[in-house]
């Protein structure tokens, strides 16, 4: 099935409800697919035919989805990449994928000359003065000559590549065939339980793993997408008043920042019913937060990856706060090595799996690390209880080993955070010649005035610390590093500088 055909769906079934609202203006469903064929015919006179790989180098803004939805139409691959990456990250990743072409607007700060190398897509800009043709320039280059071939995909052609980094290493590219993207979309439907009439708050860059998704769900559904291109807490209390959305799918940060902004005070959020969040743990008193303020039909937690969209799902977060639930419809998950429930191990999860990647674009050195013999390997410390709920504790390549005692950080952090005058909290591994290595614990004070030695004194009476696991160093910071998605960038902890 080519994704194509999902939007060409919905075009017929739903030609007049509103497909996306951005600050540009609102598009009908019929209206996004007379400008997807457009585009489309205009990259086949391009040049640009079946396996070609497209980067979209877009914000979230309604022209990113008609070039991807164009770029499925022809078979070309889709590759977005979002915009603010470092001028590193985007001439390695534009030079791996070697591009037909390169969709791009203007951004503060970027050459994309510069970002070539011994690569010449052609460009194609959004409002940019430096392309080879802008996009608005289509209708005079099909001037006499429209149309383009439909692709009919194979089972394993690929429809996109998203690029992750995690959090260790350079980016790499994740390949996603019209069946993985069409499956994992379902996915997100039923175990978010998202309905036609919803309202989707798009948010997450479609650079992302659950920005791409999310928004693909919505379109399945022929449900009204609500396109911003940045998370400013003030504007997204606007717009959620506005236009009376229903979902938000974000990260724990996101909802942290918006509920602490001070800007949901005076808004009206009672449209929001279906809450869900991925990308890293949420705190229990968060999670009661998000209830308090929302009230929601459905709340959701999702444990997935740019490989595997779906690990699992939880949807009782405060009776087993820390949970990431049970597997999802189309995953199986174990955790490798555990004979007994509550064993820590690395967290696999089944290739069988709908939603499933087939190996790393131009990394097979990578692919053989992360699949095997039917397994994915997805890095994460995890167990499983008794009733079947799994937990994710940690990373495989995080684990500090102090006095050939393996310690988890996230599980000193989860002690640390229970200390009332912590607001934040990250721990890594300080090379020792003693120990060979020793716990660091860098702190953002919730109030002025605390001291090393309570710090000392509260771990030391806290039974899930060994002798081993409590910090040896403390580092008063600012903030902490984090990942788009909220994720601790442990390896950029070492760079702070303490001194609060």
């Amino acid at each position: 099935m080519n994704l194509y055909s999902v939007l060409v769906d919905r075009a017929k079934t739903h030609p007049a409800t509103l497909a996306v609202v951005s600050p540009e203006g609102a598009l009908t469903y019929a209206e996004l697919m007379g400008w997807v064929d457009n585009l489309a015919s205009g990259f086949w006179r391009l040049g640009i035919k079946p396996g070609n790989r497209v980067v979209l180098l877009l914000r979230n803004r309604p022209v990113a989805l008609a070039a991807f939805w164009a770029c499925m139409a022809i078979g070309a691959v889709a590759v977005p990449i979002n915009p603010e990456n470092s001028w590193r990250s985007l001439s390695n990743t534009i030079q791996d994928v070697e591009p037909q072409a390169i969709i791009y607007e203007r951004v503060d700060g970027l050459n994309i000359s510069a970002c070539l190398g011994e690569v010449r897509p052609v460009l194609i800009g959004v409002d940019a003065d430096d392309a080879d043709i802008e996009i608005g320039e289509f209708p005079r280059l099909l001037r006499g000559q429209s149309g383009f071939r439909v692709h009919q995909p194979q089972s394993d052609d690929i429809a996109l590549i998203l690029y992750t980094a995690g959090t260790t290493g350079r980016p790499k590219g994740v390949p996603r065939t019209h069946g993985n993207t069409i499956a994992a979309s379902h996915a997100q439907v039923v175990q978010c339980h998202y309905e036609e009439s919803d309202r989707i708050l798009g948010v997450m860059p479609l650079s992302h793993t659950m920005g791409l998704h999310l928004y693909i769900a919505a379109t399945l559904l022929g449900a009204m997408y609500v396109l911003m291109a940045e998370m400013d807490p003030e504007r997204v209390s606007g717009v959620i008043t506005r236009q009376r959305i229903t979902v938000l799918y974000q990260t724990p940060f996101f909802y942290y920042t918006l509920l602490h902004s001070g800007h949901t005070d005076t808004q009206d959020l009672s449209s929001v019913t279906k809450l869900g969040y991925a990308g890293a743990v949420m705190r229990e008193d968060l999670i009661q937060n998000c209830i308090d303020r929302f009230r929601p039909s459905a709340f959701v937690n999702h444990y997935g990856s740019t490989e595997i969209y779906t690990h699992t799902v939880g949807n009782v977060l405060l009776r087993l706060p820390g949970s990431v639930g049970q597997p999802g419809v189309n995953a199986s998950v174990c955790i490798e090595g555990a004979e007994t429930s509550e064993t820590v191990g690395e967290v696999l999860v089944s290739t069988s799996s709908p939603e499933a990647f087939r190996g790393y674009w131009n990394r097979p050195d990578l692919t053989r690390q992360s699949l095997h013999q039917g397994w994915y390997r997805t890095g994460d410390l995890g167990y499983q209880d008794t009733s079947g709920n799994f937990y994710v504790v940690g990373r495989t390549d995080e684990v500090i080993i102090s006095g050939g005692e393996h310690i988890v950080p996230q599980i000193v952090e989860t002690v640390l955070a229970g200390h009332p005058k912590i607001l934040e909290v990250a721990v890594t591994g300080e090379p020792d010649n003693r120990w060979g290595q020793v716990v660091v614990a860098y702190v953002v004070p919730r109030t002025s005035g605390l001291r090393l030695f309570e710090l000392d004194a509260y771990c030391k009476k806290q039974a899930a610390l060994s002798i081993w696991a409590r910090p040896r160093k403390y580092v008063f910071v600012r903030q902490i590093p984090k990942s788009a998605t909220g994720k601790i960038l442990r390896r950029e902890l070492a760079n702070l500088e303490g001194g609060l």
